[in-house]
């Protein structure tokens, strides 16, 4: 087994990508799992370094996981709850155990779970505006992943992430803040409330330090910022990046209590101010890991952004 080889969930999403980029950056070879290993966005992993490896496969499946997960001694899980199915919250926990039982058959040393920085503080589990209402399936899942992980055997260090920055790109835009084809953007923070944004290369960097510094991250919980703002601040930002004259309109307490009764991505913009307070950034720099700003992440994202 080579013992810089590591398995990568998801390879073609956010944290995914930027996971395998920070890990052939410092010297790894990674088995990238992917749904369609001949689509484009499978390809552009390629882009990194020929260092990656391409498996077609789910983590379902625990036949085509074992494959990409042989030779592997480290592995990165993030997962994403599957909404349409009444038993998500089931489903995601049966797949980080499907994958925790395939890892450690293979020999896997370590293992990096992503969840989300809701999870840091110690009243949530109690706390029905998360777990009986339509995030439900967002965060027990996750609760029950992150205990699997730490009963499963194997080294592990929990990245917990906050607001993430690609919120801020298509598709996501969309869902977050609507209305930019008729010059505006319908947003249900709070202006003058803070936001704890994270650039999802961010945590592929901080995966790729643990996996490189096992004796300094193993057995932590590490809440993920890489700054915190306002919201005005953040969209002031993007609209400057963006060229274009657009409008902020914030819905009202009011709006927004009826309209999160319906649609979760409102419901969670409404629990978004507050989670910045479970982590500093003093103790984000403190890990040596660099953290991108917001104005970096529009500056290395500037065509997409140009092109909303």
């Amino acid at each position: 087994m080579s013992p810089k080889t590591a398995l990568v969930i998801r390879a073609t999403g956010a944290q995914g990508k930027g996971t395998v980029k920070a890990l052939i950056s410092t010297g790894w070879t990674v088995h990238a799992l992917v749904g369609d290993a001949s689509s484009d966005r499978a390809q552009a992993l390629k882009k990194f370094g020929d260092g990656v490896i391409l498996h077609q496969g789910t983590i379902d499946d625990a036949v085509s996981l074992e494959t990409a997960a042989k030779g592997c001694s480290a592995a990165f899980l993030t997962q994403m709850p599957d909404l349409q199915r009444e038993d998500a919250v089931a489903h995601e926990a049966q797949q980080a155990s499907t994958f925790l039982q395939v890892a450690k058959s293979v020999g896997v040393k370590h293992v990096v779970l992503s969840t989300q920085i809701a999870l840091t503080d110690p009243a949530l589990a109690s706390n029905k505006a998360w777990t009986e209402s339509a995030l439900r399936p967002s965060v027990v899942g996750k609760i029950e992943a992150e205990k699997l992980v730490r009963e499963s055997g194997i080294d592990w260090t929990i990245l917990r992430p906050g607001w993430f920055m690609t919120n801020l790109l298509p598709p996501l835009l969309h869902y977050f803040a609507p209305g930019i084809e008729q010059g505006k953007l319908v947003v249900s923070y709070q202006a003058d409330k803070h936001l704890g944004a994270v650039d999802p290369d961010d945590i592929g960097a901080f995966a790729a330090a643990a996996f490189n510094a096992p004796e300094k991250f193993t057995g932590k919980h590490i809440p993920l910022l890489s700054e915190v703002l306002t919201t005005s601040e953040v969209f002031g930002q993007f609209i400057r990046a963006t060229g274009k004259s657009l409008k902020m309109e914030y819905r009202t307490e009011e709006e927004n209590m009826a309209k999160a009764k319906t649609d979760p991505f409102i419901l969670g913009e409404t629990l978004t101010h507050g989670l910045e307070k479970l982590a500093t950034m003093e103790e984000m720099r403190s890990w040596g890991v660099h953290l991108t700003p917001l104005s970096e992440f529009l500056k290395k994202h500037k065509e997409e952004v140009a092109a909303i």
